[in-house]
């Protein structure tokens, strides 16, 4: 199933590597009665006799605290690819969600914005480097799920989601800041792939 874009939403599907799951799904719509809807059609599906569900994450597109307001029209088209993305149609995907940790001593949340721009500043840095190479969608879920902010990474290659990451640890807005529960890796599944699924299933 490829990627799409409808004017409200894309989706991605994936097969899950490792234990976690076998088969994942990123989709992207304008309101959660429409997503919750899609999942009730899902379920629907004879493929849901065979699976259980695994996991879920519930977010919502937004613009970064840190980026300043737009000034240009090259900045409202920032601000439109950031709140209305098309998924990539990339091979590979990464998502894992993360927090800002509040502890004695490394609580983000009462440093000074200005402090917190600047360690958001140095992290961007690391990542513009590997514009071409990592497509990243960032999404908030403070209120929505049990983090505060989903991260969901596409490259033509899995070894980019270990190098981009691995580099980005050395600074402070992950390093001192950041919390990392887990970490969900896949490959990007067309309609072959699906319907292989959907036939092996059903002459079992």
């Amino acid at each position: 199933m490829q990627t799409e874009a409808k004017g409200n939403g894309s989706h991605y599907v994936f097969n899950v590597s490792g234990h976690k799951a076998d088969l994942g799904l990123i989709i992207l719509r304008e309101t959660l009665a429409e997503l919750n809807e899609i999942e009730l059609q899902l379920t629907k599906l004879p493929l849901f006799d065979y699976l259980k569900r695994g996991t879920s994450y519930v977010s919502v597109t937004e613009v970064g605290t840190y980026t300043g307001k737009p000034k240009l029209d090259k900045g409202w088209a920032y601000v439109n690819q950031h709140l209305k993305p098309e998924l990539p149609d990339k091979p590979y995907i990464c998502f894992y969600p993360m927090s800002k940790l509040r502890i004695p001593g490394a609580n983000w949340y009462t440093l000074t914005y200005n402090e917190r721009r600047q360690f958001m500043h140095d992290h961007g840095t690391v990542g513009r480097t590997y514009a071409g190479k990592i497509w990243q969608y960032i999404t908030g879920s403070i209120g929505l799920d049990d983090f505060e902010w989903g991260v969901t990474l596409f490259a033509e290659t899995p070894l980019m989601f270990k190098k981009i990451i691995a580099e980005m640890r050395y600074y402070e807005a992950s390093s001192v800041y950041g919390e990392f529960p887990y970490f969900v890796v896949g490959t990007h599944m067309d309609n072959a792939g699906l319907q292989k699924i959907f036939l092996e299933n059903w002459e079992a």
